[in-house]
């Protein structure tokens, strides 16, 4: 109760005191610990358990990806494997993969793969497979994905199945695919979703199918009456504003509804403004994001860019300077490769 409410020092209090332990006690607080954050501490606990169970490793394991360390996951997963010779449960496959996307190795994908069918998770769980799918995608191997998900039986494949293919099918911007799988699922009997209706919006939005994107925008609202989030709108916004349809990608931005308005679809028109050079729209844009947010300084960069493109070097300045005043900060970028 402690630990679920976020007071980690109280449960480790009552911890402390108890006379008697066994793994599920130690289970609840390390769990917990790695909830709050707290992965160094919950990692000291995990190391002196007397027993560590499969649920132990699956929690620790658990916290080192969700903290952004993929490496210590993965080696944790092989220290369960082949020192304590503990068998994965199916929660463990599913925890050790975002880990492995993390990486973006396709080596350690395939002898996960590998590992999940040796011990039959693959084809009893189909959320195994599901994960593999996206597993696969992430990894840059959209045949392995494709592969995999055409030897799943049709009696298996559920809803998140086929929105996992159509969306790693948007990630490749392999639009046509998508909107076939997105057929094949219809088919099938299946109800799409507001998720798979982004997959598919997305896949169109990275292939430049803008046309078959409206429609199904069209269709997602009018035939199966899903009511569009952000993200739907956000993805229209970018969809036609990489092809250059800037007017029709801000009447879009002004019609989100304002209980789900969101600074992010501002700063896509203004990326897409930066890279046509419009100069004027981006300024709105701009004044919009500001009047939302103003610490992020990525925004007055591009703006800055715009500007710069221009030749308006005065603006440009300005901005620059008005980026000062605000302590406007900008994460720096990194990358796998």
């Amino acid at each position: 109760m402690y630990v679920a409410c976020g007071s980690v020092g109280e449960g480790g209090k009552v911890f402390d005191c108890m006379p008697v332990r066994n793994p599920v006690t130690w289970n609840v607080l390390i769990s917990g610990l790695t909830k709050w954050g707290r992965l160094d501490l919950a990692r000291s606990l995990f190391e002196e358990m007397p027993v560590r169970t499969v649920v132990s490793w699956t929690a620790i394991i658990d916290g080192y990806t969700r903290m952004n360390r993929p490496n210590e996951a993965i080696h944790l997963f092989r220290k369960m494997v082949t020192d304590d010779g503990i068998a994965p449960s199916e929660i463990t496959m599913l925890t050790i993969f975002p880990a492995i996307a993390n990486i973006g190795s396709v080596k350690v994908c395939q002898s996960a793969h590998c590992y999940g069918e040796k011990i039959g998770f693959n084809s009893s769980d189909i959320r195994v497979a599901n994960s593999l799918i996206d597993l696969y995608s992430k990894c840059g191997c959209i045949m392995s994905a494709w592969k995999f998900f055409e030897e799943i039986t049709d009696a298996r494949k559920n809803l998140v199945s086929w929105t996992s293919i159509i969306s790693a099918f948007a990630m490749h911007g392999m639009g046509e695919e998508a909107a076939q799988g997105f057929d094949r699922m219809e088919i099938g009997g299946l109800k799409p979703n507001q998720v798979t209706f982004l997959s598919v919006l997305n896949a169109f939005s990275h292939g430049g199918l803008v046309e078959e994107g409206l429609r199904f925008f069209e269709r997602m609202v009018n035939v199966y009456q899903l009511v569009p989030e952000t993200k739907h709108y956000g993805s229209l916004v970018d969809m036609l504003g990489r092809a250059g349809r800037l007017k029709e990608a801000e009447k879009v931005a002004l019609e989100v509804p304002r209980e789900i308005a969101n600074v992010v679809i501002w700063r896509t028109l203004l990326g897409a403004c930066s890279f046509h050079g419009d100069v004027e729209m981006a300024e709105r844009a701009t004044k919009r994001i500001l009047e939302i947010e103003r610490g992020y300084g990525g925004d007055y960069v591009l703006m800055y860019n715009v500007f710069a493109g221009a030749g308006r070097f005065n603006d440009a300045e300005r901005l620059r300077q008005l980026m000062d005043q605000a302590t406007a900060s900008k994460v720096p970028g990194h990358s796998l490769v």
